[in-house]
């Protein structure tokens, strides 16, 4: 992300449609620039039942947001409920193309195609790629491995999967509201950088995300993504 670039994020919930817009400031955090959202009752039970209902009320959030921002909204990410989501815990050691140069941003970009390299079950469609630890040969774990002098580096990663049903819809409801798909990413884990502090994204956690219809649960051992899910509320 560069300074000045605007991200939107839109989360379809049970009884409403959220739509975030944020500016990446001079520290490379997203500062929220304004936030609007409109009743919706198209998903039940984190099943989408009306795709009219929440393309419209998506297309009237962005509009909102463009009358408050002044910015043409093209395009943006989407969450995904956990029930949707699958984890696949992977991880590969890449050699280093030139050792004496030090890692590249090359050899991690290569190592980051290799480690999704996953066989995909039927019915599911690979929608991320969270990277959770990279470790040097002399067994050194550091976040931004680029210069570091090696001749091999270990990356461990989850590999996101989603259920292609629902994936397609999503891609339907986005193309009524006249929008594209920036990105699909679970609910628990967009949520993670948001609510918890530094200290706090090394410890063990469980999120819920307690919404009108369902709660969406989030566990997080240190850095790594190892499981998420949605309960629908039931009624009596």
């Amino acid at each position: 992300m560069a300074i000045g670039d605007i991200i939107v994020g839109i989360d379809i919930g049970t009884s409403k449609v959220s739509t975030v817009v944020g500016e990446v400031n001079n520290f490379g955090q997203i500062e929220i620039i304004c936030n609007t959202s409109y009743k919706c009752s198209g998903l039940k039970k984190s099943k989408i039942i009306n795709e009219e209902e929440i393309a419209l009320s998506i297309a009237k959030t962005i509009k909102d947001a463009e009358d408050q921002t002044n910015l043409k909204i093209n395009s943006a990410y989407v969450t995904i409920p956990g029930k949707y989501v699958t984890i696949v815990q992977n991880s590969i050691t890449k050699e280093v193309k030139d050792k004496y140069s030090g890692i590249s941003v090359r050899d991690v970009q290569n190592a980051i195609m290799q480690v999704k390299d996953i066989e995909i079950p039927e019915g599911k469609t690979l929608i991320d790629i969270v990277p959770d630890k990279i470790t040097l040969d002399n067994g050194t774990v550091v976040t931004d491995p680029v210069g570091n002098l090696s001749s091999s580096f270990t990356i461990s990663a989850q590999v996101i999967l989603a259920e292609k049903d629902y994936v397609r819809q999503l891609n339907t409801v986005f193309k009524k509201a006249g929008l594209e798909i920036d990105g699909i990413v679970p609910i628990t884990l967009a949520e993670r950088n948001l609510i918890l502090d530094n200290h706090e994204l090394n410890d063990n956690i469980m999120l819920l995300d307690i919404g009108a219809g369902n709660t969406d649960i989030g566990v997080f051992e240190g850095s790594t993504f190892v499981y998420t899910n949605s309960i629908p509320l039931r009624r009596r």
